[in-house]
């Protein structure tokens, strides 16, 4: 056993000699993660994203960003402003069809590229980095805490034109409870205000390589409570919530981009949410979830549209050992009831709540009725941590990383075109650390949008550079190529809002270069 252990430990050292070898899934600060698990059992185990997670996917060559400072103690009283700010130059390339005048160039640049990865889309990868920013305000002690934050999904300064949806505002403002010493080894904590629960979230700190809640996202005011109990090396975790929305799009709103493409046709839409959990030796974790949404709103469609409601039950499984990597596995059953009604209380797979899941699942004459089953894995490992074991790594050295993922979907709709339709996506990163300041990754992803509709699905092939200042910096420098491989029948959106254009040939080829930063 030792000679073998030896020559794994060589076969490794070896390969860090190398100048590019495929890996994947870096994670966040490795001394800050070591410390956050020698703190009491019961306060760090969760079964969602704590509210005011940032809402992206895990950034390239697998960051997951850690930031804030909680105060430590009743007395303590402390301000904090923490944040998340990415922006990327993304162009798609593309040969110019029909006739080509002299003064014209065969080649064609698109910002946004031309590409089907869209974030309410099953299609969706996150390959195509997304501009994004937040900025978290906190103010409180150990026992209170109020927050307001600011996201915005565009910069003004780089955008020819304004587009409110994109702009976000102030997007959540709720206050934190905790309630120490209710009882020895618990941990008691209550959110009231408008936020986020997400639950089925893939990655280790994050929502994964996809960007996607496997179960489901509220989006809503009212409260949120967490509750969790250590008995040795298990600890029992209850969350529930209740949410609906601040108002409903009033009657004779013309639908419009101002408004988000706001549907005056939902009614007030309400969201209730319980999940148990079990974690063992703080490694492994499974948990049970149940969501209902609903609207009984006579308003809706001006009184003639049924009332309707969608519940998601899912059940996951997450482990996290520091030298065997990161696995979740979960799986999610939706069912909708004429759901045509229910806003964005409840997003499914990224969706907008009823309409926005028709759209993009169930079909436009299922009249919003119809199940959906979801099945979806991630893993993600450092060769470096898991073949020094049980030497302690600390990040700041030559590794490899990488990590697989996939989703499958399975639809049953009451619209015949979209009735028994099977999709799936799956992918591989890898991510090799040559230095303290540069990283090189190459990420393969395949996606089948559809399976009742031959040639769309399509392969993407993304290599990147990654240039930071330090082995663990909170910031990032990525240049990126991707090569979209497309089947016979590919299909993008066009237009505002933007819909499905059979007519539009999509880009094979993108460069990027953003640059991300952390705090």
């Amino acid at each position: 056993m030792g000679s073998c252990a030896r020559g794994a430990r060589a076969l490794f050292l070896s390969l860090c000699t190398l100048s590019f070898v495929t890996s994947a899934a870096y994670a966040q600060d490795d001394k800050e993660k070591d410390k956050e698990k020698e703190n009491a059992a019961a306060s760090d185990t969760g079964l969602g994203l704590t509210p005011g997670t940032p809402v992206v996917a895990t950034l390239p060559g697998g960051i997951g960003p850690s930031y804030g400072k909680k105060p430590a103690s009743e007395q303590d009283y402390a301000f904090d402003f923490h944040g998340l700010i990415t922006m990327p130059l993304r162009l798609g390339l593309n040969q110019r069809e029909g006739f080509v005048t002299t003064e014209q160039k065969n080649l064609v640049l698109h910002a946004p590229p031309v590409v089907p990865d869209y974030r309410d889309s099953f299609a969706g990868t996150t390959v195509v980095p997304q501009p994004y920013a937040q900025l978290a305000f906190s103010y409180g002690n150990s026992i209170v805490t109020g927050t307001a934050i600011i996201k915005a999904w565009t910069a003004t300064t780089a955008a020819s034109f304004f587009d409110p949806t994109l702009q976000g505002g102030i997007t959540d403002a709720f206050i934190t409870f905790n309630l120490p010493n209710l009882a020895k080894n618990t941990y008691f904590a209550i959110n009231v205000g408008a936020f986020s629960n997400r639950y089925g979230t893939m990655g280790e700190y994050d929502e994964g390589r996809y960007g996607t809640a496997l179960i489901g996202r509220t989006n809503g005011v009212g409260e949120n409570i967490v509750a969790r109990l250590s008995l040795g090396n298990v600890v029992l975790a209850f969350e529930q919530g209740f949410q609906a929305q601040l108002d409903k799009p009033p009657i004779g709103l013309t639908t419009d981009g101002w408004n988000g493409f706001a549907d005056p046709n939902t009614g007030t839409s309400l969201v209730m949410h319980e999940h148990l959990g079990i974690t063992f030796r703080r490694q492994l974790t499974l948990g049970l979830h149940h969501m209902r949404a609903w609207s009984q709103d006579d308003r809706a469609s001006q009184a003639f549209t049924p009332d309707g409601t969608i519940t998601v039950l899912g059940a996951d499984m997450r482990f996290s050992a520091s030298h065997l990597g990161h696995v979740y596995v979960g799986a999610s059953y939706t069912d909708a009831t004429d759901a045509r009604s229910v806003g964005r209380i409840l997003s499914v797979m990224n969706t907008q709540g009823g309409p926005d899941l028709m759209r993009n699942y169930l079909g436009p004459n299922s009249g919003g009725t119809g199940e959906l089953i979801t099945l979806g894995a991630e893993y993600g490992v450092s060769l470096a941590r898991l073949l020094l074991y049980p030497r302690d790594y600390d990040g700041k050295s030559r590794d490899i990383l990488l990590s697989a993922f996939g989703i499958y979907s399975h639809v049953k709709s009451d619209d015949p075109a979209y009735n028994g339709d099977h999709k799936v996506k799956f992918g591989a990163e890898g991510t090799y650390t040559l230095a303290s300041f540069f990283a090189a990754s190459l990420r393969l992803d395949h996606v089948r949008p559809t399976s009742n509709v031959d040639g769309r699905e399509f392969t993407i092939i993304s290599p990147r550079l990654i240039f930071r200042t330090n082995w663990q910096s909170r910031n990032q420098v990525v240049l990126q190529y991707s090569r979209f491989v497309y089947g016979s029948n590919p299909v993008v959106r066009s237009g505002y809002p933007a819909v499905d254009d059979p007519m539009l040939s999509p880009d094979a080829d993108m460069i990027s270069l953003s640059g991300s930063m952390w705090w």
